[in-house]
């Protein structure tokens, strides 16, 4: 044998307790790794430079998942089975069928499962080579592709290529007035002719809440008070069931007037007034009268009665002054 064959077995003769007995073993791989790196160190190197591609993917395969276990042999367990499956067999042969394709189901999602499983963990650990590989690959094809464009541009004419910058510049002319138009216009819009808010004109704004901060007109302290005290009115009321048969009021009355020529009117018109208050209450009862809400309703109806005769603004509220009935 030459010297520079390599031998594909290494062989150890030692020396054994019985004389004249020789022993072949094979060495172990660490034995074996030892051996090699001390013939030949190069070539040593070499193979520990030699590593299993981590980055190919891992491919898992639903292949023979049908030839492995077949509906004969489905059929044929549920016939050879002791108790009621063999029964059931019997009367509902479909039961087989349906046990196979469940079993054959189940059989695929458990190796869907360990697919899916597999691969998201080969992701994880090369996560970054495989996202250093992925834009590298599509770095590449944006330049082939950017590549063919710029030779098919360059094979044009020059009209063609005149017709296609005159596209392009059309193009973006079109979707910049298409922007305007969609935000704030093409030509500035023109200032209002008419103020609809002096919100937008004031220096500043105050919020409040209408039902806590308001403050009446009439009711203000500093606003004077249109009001005006009637003469004591003594009226026949009608007899009811809690009266005798002639009950009689007297009344005084405050009237208060939006502005001071309803009370000058009033104050004018005194004798009128003092007959359609009387008039008014008249028309009630001893019972209305001597009641709470009576005496609101009568304030009601008087302020109706007198608005209605006025000529110059209204009457927003009569009190009662006094109020004594007798039954």
């Amino acid at each position: 044998m030459a010297e520079n064959e390599n031998p594909t077995k290494v062989e150890e003769i030692a020396a054994t307790d019985v004389p004249g007995e020789e022993q072949e073993e094979l060495l172990s791989l660490e034995s074996l790794d030892s051996a090699i790196a001390e013939a030949d160190p190069e070539f040593s190197k070499a193979l520990d430079e030699i590593q299993p591609d981590d980055l190919a993917p891992i491919e898992i395969y639903n292949e023979g998942l049908e030839t492995e276990y077949t509906l004969a042999e489905e059929v044929k367990l549920w016939q050879s089975s002791p108790g009621k499956r063999a029964k059931f067999a019997k009367f509902f042969p479909f039961l087989p069928k349906i046990s196979y394709f469940l079993k054959i189901k189940r059989a695929q999602f458990r190796l869907n499962v360990r697919k899916w499983k597999e691969q998201s963990i080969h992701n994880l650990k090369n996560a970054g080579p495989l996202t250093l590989a992925w834009g590298k690959a599509k770095a590449a094809s944006l330049r082939s592709g950017v590549g063919e464009v710029l030779g098919t541009f360059k094979s044009f004419s020059g009209k063609k290529k005149a017709a296609f910058a005159g596209l392009v510049v059309v193009t973006i002319g079109a979707g910049f007035i298409l922007f305007k138009l969609v935000t704030n216009g093409i030509l500035p819009h023109k200032e209002d002719l008419f103020i609809a808010s002096l919100a937008d004109w004031s220096q500043q704004k105050i919020q409040y809440d209408p039902v806590t901060e308001r403050e009446s007109f009439y009711d203000s302290t500093r606003l004077s008070q249109n009001i005006l005290v009637m003469k004591k009115m003594v009226v026949n009321l009608k007899p009811s069931e809690g009266s005798g048969p002639t009950p009689m009021g007297a009344f005084e009355f405050y009237v208060e007037g939006t502005v001071s020529e309803v009370v000058v009117e009033i104050k004018d018109r005194e004798s009128e007034m003092e007959d359609l208050f009387m008039r008014t209450i008249e028309d009630m009862t001893y019972d209305q009268i001597s009641s709470a809400e009576g005496k609101q309703q009568l304030s009601a109806r008087l302020r109706q009665a007198v608005n209605k005769s006025l000529t110059k603004g209204h009457v927003r509220r009569v009190f009662l002054k006094t109020a004594i009935v007798k039954p």
